[in-house]
């Protein structure tokens, strides 16, 4: 299955700010729907996405019956913002990388929430991104993304049914 994937600079104040940036990019694009931030957000507040990987991530995501094709919206700020930890509402992560999924059927969510989780674990791939120019980021998520054995997505597939799983 073959993604979209855009790369951004920006700044945000906070991580609903970061949210709506990578929102209204992958809109500009026609890539979802007016109402694909706001979604984003409300399943933020119910349902952290901050990663405590290595280097720190955020996976903000939704469903929306307006997404027209799976795409990936890299946000790379120019200063942390605070994310909530998906595995403890109560605990926090700061990070500057933000990967917004805006994902069109639900049968496709695991497998692209799978690749990217396997990313987001690799210090070396998140490193790489902060050096790339944005092009080159788009061509880094594509190749790395796109691509995947059977036996990673199983691997993977086995740690999302645990009862606080990073999948949820």
């Amino acid at each position: 299955m073959a993604n979209n994937y855009i790369a951004i600079p920006a700044h945000a104040e906070n991580n609903f700010e970061a949210i709506k940036i990578c929102a209204d990019t992958l809109q500009k694009r026609g890539l979802v729907g007016k109402n694909f931030a706001q979604k984003c957000i409300e399943r933020e507040k119910q349902f952290p996405t901050g990663l405590p990987t290595e280097i720190p991530t955020a996976i903000p995501h939704c469903k929306d019956s307006e997404t027209t094709a799976n795409s990936i919206c890299f946000l790379i700020l120019d200063k942390p913002v605070k994310f909530y930890r998906m595995d403890d509402d109560s605990e926090f992560i700061e990070t500057d990388m933000v990967f917004n999924l805006a994902i069109r059927a639900a049968d496709e969510h695991l497998e692209v929430l799978q690749k990217l989780m396997a990313f987001l674990q690799n210090k070396n791939h998140l490193e790489n991104c902060r050096k790339m120019s944005e092009a080159q980021v788009e061509g880094y998520l594509k190749k790395h993304l796109d691509t995947g054995s059977k036996r990673e997505r199983s691997t993977f597939s086995a740690r999302c049914r645990g009862k606080n799983s990073a999948c949820a």
